[in-house]
């Protein structure tokens, strides 16, 4: 049995050993989530190693501990499980290493840190504890049994009674990228407080914490042990300190204030260091957050990096670094860049960075391309805008950026110039309007031209704006215009009937607007005046030569009348029809409303209506015709109403009588049976056939035309009988043959 136990306990220690090498690193952050309550998330951000690291010491969550910093005393543990994982990209995809490939995963819940617990003024810090680090790490003993904690130092939700609200510093994702041995490296390791708060950065020791080999999980137990700081750190080798965290001619530093980090190493090997970000309001330090995390270094192909250089104008000799050159020329405000390269084919990019001037001042083209070798040259041209306002002097970096890896190498020139000033005219405006003033007669139309000039001959735009109103709701009508040199455009008021007043002057600004310099534009404006004027106006007539203006039509009859507009003033007139409760399309009715005229107009009406109108829609139609004129006077309006009653055919019940004899023999008198006053046809009823039988009942004639007419060949004289058959309706009667 002993047996049996020892070989179970050597497979679990196997299974550990397994599992005790696939973390690079981690951090955690707390958010607070922008209410005034006590929720926040808990984040912790785990680093996995997936070439060195085994897939089965993946945790599915993790149980963080709180505990308070005064007493070490454990106040809370949350469950955080997996909510996503990527993998960590390099700087340059192309420079991906098969020995080298970073997953993050991320823990997180949402917690509550509650004033009655939160409230101790030395404030709390969380941890999680996790065995175990890369068997391969070069900078500590025994880097296969050291474990992880990974902490986080936040203060108390209240201060001095009153709400304290803070999250924690937010490190940016890390790149996934290696370092050259001998080659100088920086790897951006900063982050971002939403809070404000000023940030420190500086270098640690990594902590190995409570968990080992054995007991790689302390919090996975059960029951879970959630153990208190302070906890211990890695053991470095010999020869490694913080100091040489990364051994080199300039080992691993940080940047204090952003946190950068910066090394040329010696050695090749996987280092694994940690970086402590504090965070101060008010002067006083409130909390902390420390990254773990290892970089590789590994031997790379030589790189030579490019090489910047620059033509003096009018020279063939070459800037010198710290000479101030002079633009003679302000048309000629180019320069001419070269740039080399020792490696074969290597892709080259330029960028450009003016440090005393506007970013749009100064371009650069090309952007890129490829240099074929020690003898080839890539050229390109600097250009300065012509906006720059004073003469200098000037300062812009030309940044040239090869491919390289793992980070590109890159060269800067920085040139420093003088320019002389380009002229830049004011741009003018006028407009086609005598003393840019204009009165509109009601009714009429008023036009005039815009036109800006540019000496310079640069892009302009023409624009408009009433002063205290929108020219559309005036009726008044402009498009900006846009050009070169010279620019027209045409204004047109014809004014919208109730927003305007006579007497008042409306004032509209045109401006004029130099583009040469985006965001110091040259401008110039004309304001012109326009007043609305009034004039008499007879009221327009409208009638039809429909007579009383009324018509009683039945289902099928068609009714024609037109309609007739006269304005005394020769005025612009416009006739609409609109109907009483109903739709005059969807009756049938024909009629071109909004038809417009000068003076007269007559426009038709026709409607034949249906039994399906009178069904639907009723007996009784009026229909308003309206005549409009174009003043803006209130007699500008005037209407006629026509009265349309549809009513249906009657019906002939009760004074129907048919002949009953008829004699078809020689005398030719009442030689057929027909009837020539059958019961019209009307909606509700028509006629569909008539049948005449015998006495036995059987049909001798039949017809569905009511035109018909019964000869009685090849019957003898006798008593008949017959039935006329309508859709809702039926007559019948008796009827003799006699011969």
């Amino acid at each position: 049995m002993k047996k049996i136990y020892a070989f179970i306990f050597l497979l679990f220690v196997a299974a550990i050993q397994a599992s005790a090498t696939h973390i690079v690193g981690g951090e955690f952050q707390l958010r607070h989530k922008g209410l005034r309550g006590p929720e926040y998330t808990l984040t912790l951000n785990l680093y996995f190693d997936e070439i060195n690291g085994n897939p089965e010491a993946e945790d599915p969550s993790v149980r963080a501990a709180i505990f308070s910093k005064r007493t070490n005393q454990l106040i809370m543990t949350y469950v955080l499980p997996k909510i996503s994982q990527q993998q960590v990209s390099y700087t340059n995809p192309a420079c991906t290493s098969s020995r080298l490939r970073t997953r993050q995963i991320t823990y997180s819940a949402e917690i509550s840190l509650n004033a009655a617990t939160f409230n101790d003024a030395q404030g709390y810090y969380v941890v999680w504890e996790r065995c175990c680090r890369n068997r391969v790490i070069s900078n500590i003993n025994d880097p296969g049994s050291a474990g992880n904690s990974f902490y986080m130092e936040f203060p108390a939700v209240t201060n001095a009674g009153n709400a304290f609200i803070n999250s924690s510093p937010v490190f940016d994702i890390p790149k996934g990228d290696y370092a050259c041995v001998n080659t100088p490296f920086v790897f951006d390791f900063g982050a971002t407080d939403p809070d404000g708060d000023r940030l420190a950065y500086s270098l640690v020791t990594p902590y190995s914490g409570t968990s080992s080999r054995v007991q790689p999980h302390p919090a996975a137990l059960t029951p879970p042990e959630f153990r208190a700081g302070p906890y211990n750190p890695v053991q470095w080798i010999n020869g490694i300190s913080l100091s040489n965290v990364i051994p080199g001619p300039a080992p691993l530093r940080v940047n204090p204030a952003t946190g950068q980090l910066s090394f040329t190493a010696s050695r090749l090997g996987l280092y694994v260091f940690s970086v402590l970000c504090e965070e101060y309001r008010d002067g006083r330090k409130i909390g902390e957050v420390r990254r773990d995390f290892q970089i590789m270094v590994i031997d790379c192909p030589v790189n030579f990096g490019p090489q910047v250089r620059m033509r003096v104008p009018g020279s063939r000799n070459f800037y010198q670094p710290g000479q101030l050159l002079t633009i003679p020329d302000p048309n000629q405000r180019c320069l001419d860049m070269l740039i080399t390269d020792a490696n074969n084919r290597d892709n080259v990019s330029l960028t450009i960075r003016p440090l005393n001037f506007g970013a749009s001042l100064a371009t650069i083209s090309p952007t890129a391309g490829v240099i074929n070798g020690p003898g080839d040259t890539l050229r390109a041209r600097l250009c300065i805008s012509d906006c720059i306002a004073t003469p200098g002097p000037y300062w812009v970096e030309i940044i040239a950026s090869d491919a390289g890896c793992p980070l590109p190498k890159t060269d800067t020139l920085r040139v420093q110039f003088n320019l002389p000033l380009y002229p830049n005219a004011q741009p003018q405006i006028v407009t086609s309007l005598i003393n840019n003033a204009g009165t509109v007669i009601d009714g009429q139309l008023l036009n005039f031209n815009i036109t800006g000039t540019d000496a310079d001959r640069d892009q302009i735009v023409i624009e408009a704006a009433g002063r205290g109103f929108k020219l559309e709701d005036l009726g008044m009508v402009f498009t900006s215009a846009t050009g070169t040199g010279t620019v027209s455009a045409p204004f047109s008021w014809q004014p919208a009937c109730g927003t305007v007043k006579p007497g008042v002057v409306y004032q509209v600004d045109f401006t004029v607007i130099d583009k040469r310099c985006p965001g110091n534009e040259k401008r110039s404006t004309v304001t012109v005046r326009l007043e609305y004027r009034e004039r008499p106006n007879s009221q327009p007539e409208v009638a039809t030569d429909l007579a009383g203006n009324g018509a009683n039509i039945k289902p099928g009859q068609e009714l024609r009348f037109n309609v007739l507009g006269l304005d005394k003033d020769d005025d612009a007139i416009t006739i609409r029809a609109s109907g009483r409760g109903f739709d005059m399309a969807a009756a049938g009715m024909q009629f071109r409303s909004g038809s417009s005229g000068t003076g007269r107009l007559t426009e038709p009406f026709v409607w034949k209506p249906d039994c399906a109108i009178l069904e639907q829609l009723g007996n009784r139609f009026v229909i308003d015709f309206t005549i409009e004129d174009n003043r803006c006077s209130p007699n500008r309006l005037n209407t006629v109403a026509v009265e349309i009653d549809l009513s249906d055919y009657e019906s002939a019940s009760g004074q129907f009588e048919p002949p009953n004899v008829f004699t078809p023999n020689t005398d030719d008198v009442n030689r057929t049976f027909y009837i020539p006053q059958l019961p019209p046809d009307n909606c509700k009823d028509q006629f569909e056939k008539i049948e005449i039988y015998n006495r036995w009942g059987r049909v001798v004639y039949q017809s569905s035309r009511r035109d018909f007419a019964w000869t009685g060949d090849g019957y003898p004289t006798g008593m008949y009988y017959y039935q006329i058959k309508y859709r809702n309706s039926t007559y019948k009667g008796t009827l003799s043959l006699l011969r």
